[in-house]
């Protein structure tokens, strides 16, 4: 089912506050992609996002208005070969599947759903992103 961990994101009430952090404490480069998205370059992260809650909710229940039902902190990513396919076999173990099977603005298909520690994660699509372009390796 899964092919790889695609990625992590903080979900924040403020992501410039969070973009601050990152960048400015932490040294890292970070991309502001939209009002409510950024992302960090961090060594061996495939990809590291900063959220803001109000998004995550808009992406995953359709409505800003739904932040309260988000948790904040992380949020982690699987690249799985069928959205779909995976979605059903969750719902099938009693996962709470919280978004069904959608295309994403960018193109990527993503479902999300939460963990049993109370986690929101998400299953994704991403062919563009499915080869490694550099060698990986831990020294």
């Amino acid at each position: 089912m899964l092919r790889h961990f695609a990625g992590v994101a903080e979900i924040v009430e403020d992501v410039e506050a969070a973009i601050q952090f990152y960048r400015d404490t932490l040294g890292l480069e970070v991309e502001s992609l939209s009002e409510g998205y950024a992302t960090a370059t961090v060594p061996g992260v495939l990809h590291f996002g900063i959220w803001s809650r109000a998004e995550a909710a808009q992406a995953t229940y359709g409505s800003r208005d739904a932040a309260e039902r988000v948790p904040l902190g992380f949020t982690i990513a699987f690249e799985v070969d069928e959205v779909a396919e995976a979605a059903q076999h969750l719902d099938n173990a009693a996962v709470e599947v919280v978004q069904p099977t959608k295309t994403e603005p960018w193109g990527q298909v993503t479902s999300r759903f939460i963990s049993p520690s109370g986690a929101l994660c998400e299953i994704a699509e991403t062919p563009w992103a499915r080869r490694i372009t550099q060698p990986m390796s831990a020294e």
